[in-house]
């Protein structure tokens, strides 16, 4: 039996691998890898090594997953990450390093707020999850702005409280570092992509195969202007997309896909000369809403191969608050630029070696589990899954949806075995004697 995959990225490639099935991979572009992409540029001055923005491989949560890496050489990190705030930079997470702003009526407002925090709530919306966490003062100068500018949207309240959202809410009586304490990414300039690479290693992948439709009725699919007969699909391309593309779905799960929210993105890689502010930082958080990026990083802080001596290649991510489609993002590069010499990150713009803009259809997915709960369930009695961060919808990381890939390959293993024993024992029963 058959399991079509839909994407070569690092969920469609680690259910692949765990899968005892035959698989069929599917990858509409000329290579592997999905977001998590790396690239190099030769200049000058020497190789910059890039991503697709920062893929740090986050691990507490599923460290099993480190066990599927096993072979790939990959190098601890711990976290270096600021947050910049009312121009000054404090260690990362802000409520724990408060204490040393220097408005004394700031850290007594906070360390009350703190301390009046119910632990036990349970949140109806993402604001309130927020407010409820650290308190009004926080929320106010960091949270509400910085959670703005990433998901594009001003309203927080609008958007739910999903499976994996509380585990960025680093909670002041427990969990001291978070879910990105600690680290490991790709030794030498191989970059991210080391991991999707290490994946696809023996697994037979069709590239330039881009799936057009999708019959639920029949079990085709439209795979290259050409008919293709299915029994059981795993799809890592977005929900509302995949739902789009399914020419005999139901009205109501259409509909309901067609209200799924998400953000859009873009990704401004620079290759600079090393300013002294750039230090050790892993990255940093920007609340201000002013500045028309809420995140900046450093691949060559992380791995110093992805930079000439004396350079550094860092990545900026630019809120979609300012832009709504890939020519308004593409307009305000020369802004940002401005801002990141007026902070200090790069001296001056005659020392900007290499730049590229990458611009994201789906950035972040604002979560909504009283549709793609629905959404889901349709999909499934049908045979097709739906995983990862756009397929099911959720805000996550790469060791999570590796875990989820891992898990379901081995409960689609276990469906076929015992599919195939009633078959066998219904055969044995109904052969003469």
């Amino acid at each position: 039996m058959t399991i079509h995959v839909i994407g070569a990225g690092v969920t469609g490639l680690s259910f692949a691998k765990a899968s005892k099935d035959e698989v069929n991979i599917l990858e509409s572009c000329e290579r592997l890898g999905g977001k998590a992409l790396s690239y190099k540029v030769e200049t000058s001055v020497g190789t910059f090594g890039f991503d697709v923005g920062g893929h740090w491989f986050h691990y507490q949560r599923s460290p099993a997953v480190l066990d599927i890496l096993k072979g790939l050489d990959l190098k601890a990190h711990t976290r270096k990450a600021f947050v910049y705030l009312h121009e000054q930079f404090f260690k990362f997470p802000i409520q724990q390093s408060y204490i040393w702003h220097p408005d004394e009526k700031f850290v007594g407002t906070v360390k009350k707020e703190l301390q009046m925090v119910n632990y036990d709530h349970e949140y109806t919306n993402y604001e309130e999850m927020l407010q409820q966490s650290y308190g009004l003062t926080l929320y106010d100068s960091f949270f509400k702005d910085y959670n703005s500018k990433m998901y594009g949207i001003q309203d927080l309240s609008v958007i739910g409280v999903g499976r994996f959202e509380t585990i960025r809410n680093v909670r002041t009586n427990r969990n001291v570092t978070g879910y990105n304490g600690d680290f490991v990414y790709p030794t030498g300039d191989i970059g991210a992509s080391g991991i999707p690479l290490f994946l696809a290693d023996h697994l037979r992948i069709n590239y330039n195969k881009k799936v057009k439709s999708i019959n639920i009725t029949n079990k085709t699919m439209n795979i290259n202007n050409e008919t293709e007969s299915w029994d059981t699909i795993v799809s890592t391309m977005p929900l509302n997309s995949l739902i789009g593309m399914i020419n005999d779905v139901d009205d109501h799960i259409l509909a309901l896909s067609k209200q799924l929210k998400f953000s859009k993105g873009m990704i401004l890689n620079l290759g600079v000369k090393r300013t002294q502010l750039q230090g050790d930082m892993s990255w940093v958080y920007f609340p201000d809403p002013h500045l028309h990026f809420y995140r900046v990083g450093f691949y060559s802080n992380v791995e110093s191969s992805l930079a000439p001596l004396g350079y550094c290649s860092m990545y900026v991510e630019c809120s979609p608050l300012f832009f709504s489609n890939k020519e308004e993002a593409l307009a305000i590069v020369p802004t940002i630029i401005k801002e990141l010499i007026e902070i200090g990150f790069i001296g001056h713009a005659d020392e900007i070696v290499t730049t590229k803009a990458i611009y994201l259809d789906h950035n972040y997915c604002l979560p909504d589990t009283s549709k793609t709960k629905v959404i889901h369930h349709y999909l499934e009695s049908a045979g097709i899954y739906s995983i990862g961060r756009y397929g099911s919808w959720h805000w996550s990381s790469q060791h999570e949806d590796m875990q989820q890939a891992w898990d379901l390959a081995n409960k689609l293993t276990l469906r076929n075995l015992t599919k195939t024993k009633k078959m066998t024992q219904q055969s044995l029963v109904t052969q003469p004697f």
